[in-house]
């Protein structure tokens, strides 16, 4: 590692490279002095982590990441990877619908994917707009309100757990005291907070060939105000 950090910090070289590899996400607020560190010397890190690993150095105001294409180790299934790789129909729409919703958040609050601010929403606020989402594109042939909640609540974990949705509890000075994770009729108003790693990810267009491949049906008339991507990270 000399010839990449041998003007730095090593002990500070040593945590970051750590972090990175600990999670798929390296958050400001997780540590503020180390991110500012990371942040000075991104090429240094840039450059050890292509030309070691071929991996790419990923960097904003708030988030880093370290991103991989190739897998090397062919024995490996896709579901064996421990990475945030969604690969369920019902997954990816989930996901496509919280991206969408994120984006609406943005607009509402003047605020960009890297501001310091992070938008808050109720769980059942994100229900609504994938409820309205779905009647728009599919018409009759929409899930029920029960599917639309399992959709989403499927997913749910896996958010929590890579850290792009955090449930804001009443020590953070907001919500309403109803509990973190729940998962009954309640949890509509749950207060989460969308966190800076959504706008790693294209906010893709749901078109109405989507939705209907996804459920099996033919396309309606698209909505009007489907939402584009910002140009972002992988």
């Amino acid at each position: 590692m000399g010839i990449y950090f041998d003007k730095l910090n090593g002990p500070r070289v040593t945590a970051v490279l750590n972090v990175l590899g600990e999670a798929p996400f390296f958050y400001r607020e997780d540590d503020v002095e180390l991110f500012q560190f990371l942040r000075r010397n991104r090429a240094e890190f840039a450059r050890f982590f292509d030309e070691l690993y071929g991996w790419e150095l990923v960097v904003d105001g708030r988030t880093a990441r370290v991103y991989k294409e190739v897998w090397h180790n062919r024995a490996l299934r896709r579901s064996q990877h421990d990475v945030f790789d969604l690969t369920r129909r019902d997954e990816c729409l989930a996901f496509l619908l919280l991206l969408e919703f994120h984006g609406r958040l943005l607009e509402q609050h003047n605020l960009a994917g890297d501001d310091p601010e992070s938008p808050r929403f109720l769980f059942g606020e994100l229900f609504a707009f994938a409820r309205t989402r779905l009647m728009e594109e599919l018409g009759a042939v929409a899930p029920v309100e029960d599917e639309v909640r399992r959709l989403l609540r499927a997913l749910w974990p896996t958010l929590e757990r890579y850290r792009f949705v955090r449930a804001v509890t009443r020590d953070d000075g907001d919500g309403d005291g109803s509990g973190a994770g729940r998962h009954d009729d309640g949890d509509d108003h749950v207060l989460y907070e969308a966190l800076p790693a959504l706008h790693h990810y294209d906010i893709r267009r749901l078109g109405p060939a989507v939705l209907a491949r996804a459920f099996g049906a033919e396309p309606t008339a698209a909505a009007d105000d489907v939402f584009t991507s910002s140009e972002d990270q992988p």
